[in-house]
């Protein structure tokens, strides 16, 4: 599969995980049997891992799928949302540093101008600034004077 939407299906997901499975020298069976989503308890197979590396799956992966993936590759099931995310819903995740231990993450379309993509990461600064000085100020926010 070729990673240009002009030209085919994406495969980032598939991609990143048969890196990690080449990395971590991992068999599709040995993944399945690290594959548990930790909220459910559901397991993985490895026929569905091999469907998922060979690009057969028709539609997005579940929840608790993309969890149980995460788990496997001792990844953050951020990450691999956001995988997902770019594969079959043409978006892609965006991280905004807050603070040190804060960040926030949001949607944008896959290929969005760069120029567009940091007006949107203003944006998204902007509205959390608010929403945190409405909760330290009891609900109202301060205009900002020109």
């Amino acid at each position: 599969m070729t990673p240009s939407p002009e030209h085919g299906p994406r495969d980032d997901l598939a991609r990143f995980v048969l890196d990690t499975m080449h990395e971590q020298a991992l068999s599709y069976r040995r993944l399945a049997a690290r594959a548990v989503d930790p909220q459910t308890g559901h397991r993985l197979g490895y026929q569905w891992l091999a469907n998922l590396g060979a690009g057969g799956l028709s539609k997005a992966p579940d929840a608790w799928q993309l969890r149980a993936l995460a788990a496997a590759l001792g990844v953050p099931a951020e990450v691999i949302k956001g995988l997902a995310a770019r594969q079959w819903l043409e978006y892609e995740v965006a991280q905004l540093a807050l603070g040190p231990n804060d960040w926030a993450l949001y949607l944008q379309l896959r290929d969005l101008p760069d120029a567009d993509k940091e007006t949107l990461r203003v944006l998204v600064h902007e509205f959390i600034r608010r929403q945190e000085e409405q909760e330290k100020g009891g609900g109202q926010v301060k205009r900002a004077q020109s």
